[in-house]
């Protein structure tokens, strides 16, 4: 036992993991199908089987990561716009802050339409290079779930 094992608790335990939580490369499905792409790939190599099982393997397992690297971005912008919310309420009832509405509704108009383009872009490019968007789609979706 270290030292700072002493002043552990069940409560700081429990609150360690709700921060940290298994990570994703050890969940059963990304497991599975890692073997299946591994099992598929030396198939493929060997000449005993098409390719089509390890991209479909990668695309899932592409997704997953995928999927559960936004969940964490979409926790951490919505902590964080929070936060600005808050501290503009606060600037502005203190009187430290004025708004242009206008010229927001102009940069958010501009933003958004820039943003739109992006993901039809990246859309295009992932339908491009992902060989199985049905498995990247899966994978994206059990990724986004992961806790």
């Amino acid at each position: 036992m270290s030292f700072l094992g002493l002043f552990s608790s069940a409560a700081g335990a429990a609150a360690e993991d709700a921060f940290t939580p298994e990570p994703p490369w050890k969940a059963k499905t990304v497991v599975a199908t890692g073997m299946a792409t591994l099992a598929g790939t030396a198939g493929w190599i060997s000449d005993i089987i098409s390719p089509a099982v390890a991209r479909f393997g990668g695309s899932y397992i592409a997704g997953f990561f995928i999927g559960w690297a936004f969940r964490r971005f979409v926790m951490f912008v919505m902590v964080m716009g929070a936060v600005a919310i808050a501290g503009i309420a606060l600037l502005k009832n203190a009187g430290w802050w004025t708004t242009d509405w206008a010229a927001l509704e102009r940069h958010v108009t501009h933003s958004l339409t820039a943003l739109q383009q992006g993901a039809h872009g990246l859309k295009q490019f992932l339908a491009g290079y992902l060989p199985s968007a049905g498995a990247a789609a899966a994978g994206l979706f059990m990724g986004f779930r992961k806790k």
